[in-house]
Parts: structure tokens; C-alpha cells; sequence
């Protein structure tokens, strides 16, 4: 890999970018916005699994049913289903594979939304868990490059029955447009997505054999038409970092 192109890939940009690269858990590039704060948009979901496998996973055969106020729109199936009782692991790969919001309400009902942040802000500086997903509030969901890696990385440290229901939803994430769009096939590819009105985001972890490199791109933009350059912009890092 070239990390000169992926210098050129992002600088000069008029967005808003922090970028973190990590090769076998050890940095390996990184700009200076990676303590910065931005929207957590649906990579907070990353921060929800990683406290009920690292606290609670014994409960991933939990049974749930739905309240009414659980039901959201946005990404997801959820809410266009008749089902209302869910196990836990269930709910859990559709939170990851299909960033489903309904989903992630009810597991943050379930498990506490406060107990969940206080987990985060205890181990993960830079990681704020402050509202339900698809509701207004004062309260927003953020998060730092480093942090969102910091806690990517722990969900593949582990090796609970949780575990194994994270890593193959991440492995059969849905959204695959940004990073993994046009990483080299010999790479096994795990991502997860996140966006909002202004912000686009991406995380995935690229793996051969026993080498892994781990990317986290955040951005913020304000002008519409940068949308489609910054996809571009990701898939492009992450064509250099596999080929």
C-alpha cells in the first residue's frame, strides 16, 4: 500500500475529514482530526453491541418485545414487519448487517441507554451514547476516529457467543459502497456504515491470512454536492489499502 495516495485522497478537500489506519493493531497513518468530535450517526451501533458482549453476554438468548415506542423509521425492516418478539441475537445482527434502528432502540431499552454510555465513557474517550435512534433530542450520539477504532478493534478481541454473532453480521453488512466497494477479493472485508444529513462515515477491516488493517474515515460536509466525491474518495482509500 501507497500512504502518500491516501494523503492525496485527503487533503485539500472542502469536507471535513479524520482519518484513522491501523495495521495489525498498530497505527500506521492517521491525520490531525482524530480526536475530533463528529455525529456518530449509525456507528454508535458499534459502541451497543461491544457493551453486550464485553458485559452482558449471557443474555444474547434474551427474549424482547417491542414497544411501540422502539418502532422508527430509517434504515432497517423492522418496522415494515408484523413480528414484535425478538431474541436478543436477532435484534443484534439486524442492529449490524442492516443498521436496522428499531432494532437498536429496543436493545437500548433493553440494556439502558445510560448504562450503556456510562460503559462507553468509563473505557472509551471520545464516545457519547446520548439518545435514542430517529429522535429529537438535546442529547446527540458523537464520536472521535480513534475512538470509533478503539472500540472496532475490542469487538474483535473477544471470543463469546456474542462475538460470533457481531463478526458475521459485520461480515454480511449491507452497505457496501464506501470502503470495501473495491477492495481487492483476497481480502475477507467487515464494515460498518454510518450517515446523516451532513455527515458520511465508514469503518472496515480488510484480512489475509494473519494480517489485518483496520480504516476509519469520518466526515462532515455542508455542501450536497460533495456526497458523491467523498464515496468516492473512500472507496478510493480502500482500493489503496488492499491492492
Amino acid at each position: 500500500m501507497k500512504l502518500d495516495k491516501i494523503k492525496d485522497q485527503i487533503e485539500n478537500n472542502p469536507w471535513k475529514t479524520a482519518i484513522t489506519i491501523r495495521k495489525n493493531n498498530q497505527t500506521i497513518f492517521q491525520n490531525g482530526e482524530t480526536s475530533s468530535t463528529f455525529k456518530a450517526a449509525s456507528l454508535i451501533k458499534l459502541g451497543i453491541a461491544l457493551y453486550i458482549q464485553e458485559e452482558v453476554p449471557n443474555s444474547i438468548n434474551d427474549i424482547i418485545t417491542l414497544s411501540s415506542n422502539d418502532i422508527v423509521g430509517g434504515a432497517g425492516i423492522i418496522n415494515r414487519l408484523s413480528l414484535r418478539t425478538w431474541r436478543v441475537s436477532d435484534l443484534l445482527d439486524l442492529m449490524l448487517s442492516l443498521s436496522d434502528n428499531t432494532a437498536t432502540n429496543a436493545l437500548l431499552r433493553h440494556y439502558n441507554l445510560n448504562v450503556i454510555n456510562s460503559f462507553l465513557q468509563k473505557n472509551y474517550q471520545d464516545i457519547t451514547l446520548g439518545r435514542f435512534l430517529m429522535t429529537k433530542s438535546p442529547e446527540e450520539n458523537t464520536c472521535s476516529s480513534n475512538a470509533v477504532m478503539n472500540v472496532f478493534e475490542d469487538l474483535f478481541a473477544s471470543n463469546n457467543q456474542v462475538n460470533k454473532v457481531i463478526l458475521d453480521a459485520l461480515k454480511h453488512q449491507q452497505a457496501r459502497i464506501k470502503l470495501v466497494a473495491y477492495s481487492n477479493p483476497k481480502f475477507q472485508t467487515f464494515n460498518k456504515t454510518g450517515e446523516l444529513a451532513h455527515e458520511q462515515h465508514d469503518i472496515a477491516r480488510f484480512k489475509t491470512g494473519t494480517d489485518t488493517i483496520d480504516c476509519c474515515i469520518l466526515t462532515n460536509y455542508q455542501n450536497p454536492n460533495d456526497y458523491e466525491k467523498i464515496l468516492n474518495m473512500m472507496q478510493n482509500v480502500g482500493k489503496i489499502l488492499t491492492h
